[in-house]
């Protein structure tokens, strides 16, 4: 199924993710790699519609229930943008993915991340990550970076030892193998050649 490449990154709000899978997508499109740019949540009509909910102040769903959101809109977004995309032998770079789930559901609320993980696998099936990267800055530097949380955004408002929590899943992964971490604490272009450097070695 996996004709092309699928290349995930990962960071802490303030890493700069959005506008690093940009800059990429551009490079590799501009070296004559098909690419895709993409996000999570969202990607897809359905998915976009979740992620609203996901991140309005209004709604408090528990762990599970962010846990099922995230999981079905990840599926839309699989089934409507990135399978296809894949299956015509575009490489896609998607911002954010399960990774984020097991950093924000299971270290930060608290699920077990065992059963995240099944989750995780039962969506995505059968999709394979062909590279995952995480920005490597900390919460309060991302934070600082942005000029502090914002206050629109559900996610945004948790507390400080909650993305240290987060912050902890994401270099966990790292030292399991799960993640490959990139030095994000220089300028804006050394963390893109760094990216880059990294996604070279699978093309």
């Amino acid at each position: 199924m996996n004709n092309g490449k699928f290349i995930v990154v990962e960071g802490v709000e303030g890493a700069g993710k959005s506008r690093q899978c940009a800059m990429l997508t551009d490079a590799l499109n501009a070296a004559g790699v098909d690419a895709l740019l993409t996000r999570e949540p969202g990607g897809a009509p359905l998915a976009e519609a979740v992620r609203k909910l996901l991140l309005d102040p209004q709604f408090s769903p528990d762990a599970y229930s962010e846990l099922y959101l995230y999981s079905a809109a990840r599926r839309d977004h699989l089934n409507k943008v990135v399978f296809p995309a894949l299956e015509n032998g575009k490489t896609v770079v998607c911002d954010r993915f399960i990774y984020s789930t097991l950093a924000y559901q299971g270290y930060g609320r608290g699920l077990d991340l065992d059963f995240i993980r099944k989750v995780n696998e039962c969506t995505i099936a059968p999709l394979k990550v062909d590279l995952a990267l995480f920005i490597d800055i900390s919460p309060e530097v991302g934070f600082a970076r942005k000029g502090g949380a914002d206050r629109s955004d559900r996610l945004e408002r948790e507390s400080m030892e909650f993305f240290g929590r987060v912050y902890k899943g994401f270099k966990d992964m790292c030292a399991n193998g799960e993640l490959e971490p990139v030095d994000g604490s220089g300028e804006k272009e050394q963390t893109a050649y760094n990216i880059l450097r990294a996604v070279r070695g699978i093309l």
